[in-house]
């Protein structure tokens, strides 16, 4: 079975006005040849160390960094399991035997999960596609808004990734946004990031960088890079194997654990939907949103310069926000966002995000391109800070596209085992192969890492040596607040992109209408979703389930208001 070719992963460009990134860093890559392993730990490695705390240890990180909302899903698979455990005859040692994994894709939530596993004691086999992913491609320079939920995820993990990505990043509480216009530079808050939670701006490359150095300390982390995924297999003793080449060399590797952290196009979804016989458990089922199918293309701009304005110059600072708002004379008003980044990377980018039927898609080459921009952003001269190489690649860039919101009906697979029997393997999905969906409110990344930590308590509840038991605990925990979130993408925030300039007028109107009642009556009008979702500790579910509520009773306001208004006309006319 030939891996398909990974996807844009637009549900992880956690930015409103930008999919940004900066230029390729320096770095070690990680390439084990990996003949065949059968879940036997080599005899060099170290022994499993021992973890202190269980999942009473994971409910402390939570809650101390910010991401109790997990904690109704862990609730969520005590409840489910407390009737089964009088049924479980395996010892506690048996139980948390860990053994071998196979983590296909080597993005955020493949490094996260390989990383999770390595220091329950797991052996663990990541295989991805790239030679480096930790690579940059300025077509898809994705940036990063690390909030609390994936702060959590880093803490959790140790490694010092927490502190690495706080010396890595432009931490965010308060929003400010300079709109860069032909009458000038003029700053304002933005409204829609809660001010009182910090969270980390960085290039989704950078991110994948540190994860990836970790896991070069990690001795019971391999990585086959440059792989092509021929063949996931179910073998007579009950693992799974994965087979395929790297370079010149075939592998075949062995686990009783397989994670698809493959993408939005997995090809473990696909393999496990073969397995469950085809019914659909694993076919995504997707919805409409207003910002699904629209395009993005990335140019990649210095970190800092400086722009000619009415009143004189002003420079342009890689560490602050900035949308350069477009002044066409006729048609669309185009926007370029750029999302802040440290300066210590040397470039940071600018994104335009159109409907997909826009004039900006007929513009092939330099020239067409200096055209447009003239008209467009005459007060942005792309080509006086910009290297014609560049300007080239841009304008030939076809870009990437936003996806419907979508996520996959099951989490987990494990074949029909005996009653008794605890030793079965499993498979779980986790990230965009679960769930994904464009990037309207951040939560791409943020889930994925979440996902991991849901992960981790499903291992610590049912035991190591019980990945069966774990997966189909993760699935029973997790699918409803996959359900939820990609619901609440549907409606949280999707005319950001100001591809409907009337609708974004409708919703804006009711977004800071709904910010005023909850600070008027905070105990009757909950706050719009897109600011609850800022809460690490609140669920998706609890979330959308508030969000929800607070629309409502929004709607009931405003009908009694319509209806008191109607009436009083009604008697001034009489």
């Amino acid at each position: 079975m030939a891996a398909a070719a990974p996807a844009p992963r637009p549900s992880t460009m956690a930015a409103p006005w930008l999919v940004g990134g900066a230029p390729p860093q320096r770095g070690r890559r990680v390439v084990a040849e990996v003949p065949r392993l059968h879940g036997r730990a080599p005899a060099a490695l170290p022994a499993p160390p021992v973890r202190a705390g269980g999942s009473s240890s994971i409910r402390a990180v939570l809650a101390a960094s910010g991401a109790a909302g997990l904690l109704p899903a862990l609730r969520r698979q005590r409840r489910s399991h407390r009737c089964r455990a009088a049924a479980t005859a395996a010892t506690p040692a048996e139980d948390s035997a860990p053994g071998s994994a196979t983590v296909v894709g080597a993005g955020p939530a493949g490094l996260a999960a390989a990383l999770m596993l390595a220091g329950r004691g797991w052996e663990v086999t990541v295989i991805e596609r790239s030679q480096d992913p930790a690579g940059f491609d300025p077509g898809r320079g994705f940036m990063y808004l690390i909030d609390g939920r994936g702060q959590g995820c880093l803490k959790a993990l140790g490694h010092g990734l927490l502190e690495e990505l706080q010396q890595s990043s432009v931490a965010m509480a308060e929003t400010r946004i300079g709109a860069l216009t032909p009458a000038g530079l003029k700053t304002r808050v933005n409204p829609m990031k809660d001010a009182t939670r910090n969270s980390y701006w960085l290039p989704r490359h950078v991110f994948v960088r540190l994860l990836l150095s970790a896991a070069e300390r990690e001795p019971r982390i391999r990585l086959v890079a440059g792989a092509s995924l021929e063949a996931l297999r179910r073998e007579p003793s009950g693992l799974f194997s994965a087979h395929g080449a790297s370079g010149d060399s075939s592998f075949e590797v062995h686990g009783k654990l397989l994670v698809g952290a493959d993408g939005i196009r997995s090809a473990v979804r696909a393999q496990l939907e073969e397995w469950d016989g085809g019914r659909g458990s694993f076919v995504p089922r997707e919805f409409d949103s207003p910002a699904a199918g629209l395009r993005y293309k990335v140019l990649t701009l210095p970190s800092d310069f400086s722009v000619d304005v009415p009143n004189g110059t002003e420079e342009l600072k890689s560490e602050v926000m900035y949308s350069v708002r477009g002044a066409a004379a006729k048609g669309p008003k185009l926007r370029m966002g750029m999302i802040p980044v440290r300066s210590i990377f040397g470039s940071r980018t600018a994104n335009v995000i159109t409907k997909p039927d826009d004039a900006f898609w007929d513009v092939e080459d330099v020239d067409g391109l200096l055209a447009y921009a003239a008209r467009q952003w005459p007060h942005f001269p792309i080509e006086s800070f910009v290297p014609r190489e560049e300007l080239e690649r841009f304008a030939a860039d076809r870009g990437g596209r936003f996806p419907k919101p979508q996520h996959s009906p099951s989490a987990a697979w494990a074949a029909a085992s005996a009653e008794g029997q605890a030793e079965e393997a499993g498979a779980v999905i986790l990230g965009d192969a679960l769930h994904a969906f464009p990037p309207d409110i951040g939560q791409g990344v943020n889930s994925a890492l979440e996902d991991v930590m849901v992960l981790a308590h499903s291992l610590d509840t049912q035991g190591d040596g019980r990945p069966a038991a774990a997966v189909k605990s993760f699935e029973e925990a997790r699918m409803p607040d996959a359900e939820a979130l990609v619901q609440m993408v549907r409606v949280s925030a999707p005319f950001q992109y100001s591809q409907d300039p009337f609708r974004a007028k409708l919703w804006s109107l009711s977004f800071l209408g709904r910010l005023l009642l909850n600070k008027a009556m905070p105990s009757i009008f909950d706050l719009p979703s897109f600011m609850l979702v800022q809460r690490a500790e609140l669920s998706y579910s609890e979330v959308w389930s508030r969000g929800r509520r607070g629309a409502r009773r929004a709607g009931l306001l405003l009908g009694s208001a319509a209806l008191a208004g109607a009436g009083l006309l009604v008697r001034l006319v009489a």
